[in-house]
């Protein structure tokens, strides 16, 4: 009887024993997976703010609209510090159209930016992934001598505990032989689901 009672609390320690280990095991994994998502989203925000716009300017309209895109992932998808914002802002307007540089003072951009990502973070917005057409979906036209195109990206957003997706219209024009944004806005939200470029 008291072997039996012996190798009963030794099974009962042993059982103890493991589960401990396994919830040690779950939470590394967890602390780890963590850490590691942490590092990426640095190593974007650092990519973007050191990125060589003079040397290694996107080439494509889908390319120039991708960039703007991982811009407005970092600015709606994480808390930034007001140097990396001014360093951001000052890197996405390079994409942007001299005529749109010319409604929007550098001033202007970065005040509307803060007030927009307030206003996204309080209504519980989060910037989450976007889907890119393929190259044969983009529509290259030729206006008053100049070159355009337009294109179309699907946003997901989180909203609180639910998925939205908005429509943004890109309108690019060719400019000294780069593409610049001319214009964006939103064509529609709604929701449901989309794959991540």
């Amino acid at each position: 009887m008291a072997k039996q009672k012996g190798a009963g609390i030794k099974g009962i320690v042993i059982a103890i024993c493991m589960v401990v280990i396994v919830l040690f095991y779950f939470n590394y994994l967890s602390n780890n997976s963590s850490k590691k998502k942490t590092e990426r989203q640095l190593n974007e925000l650092q990519q973007l703010c050191e990125y060589d716009m003079q040397g290694n300017y996107p080439k494509t309209p889908r390319d120039v609209v991708k960039m703007h895109c991982r811009y407005f992932k970092v600015f709606y998808g994480q808390e930034l510090n007001d140097d990396e914002l001014y360093t951001l802002n000052q890197q996405v307007r390079n994409l942007y159209s001299s005529e749109l540089l010319s409604y929007n003072s550098e001033t202007d951009t970065l005040r509307n930016l803060k007030q927009n990502i307030k206003k996204m973070t309080e209504d519980g917005y989060v910037y989450k992934t976007y889907a890119l057409p393929e190259a044969s979906q983009i529509k290259h036209y030729t206006q008053n001598g100049v070159e355009m195109a337009t294109l179309e990206v699907e946003i997901t957003m989180d909203v609180k505990k639910d998925k939205g997706y908005i429509y943004a219209q890109y309108v690019l024009v060719k400019e000294n032989e780069q593409w610049k944004i001319l214009a964006w806005g939103d064509s529609q939200f709604g929701e449901g689901s989309t794959q991540a470029e």
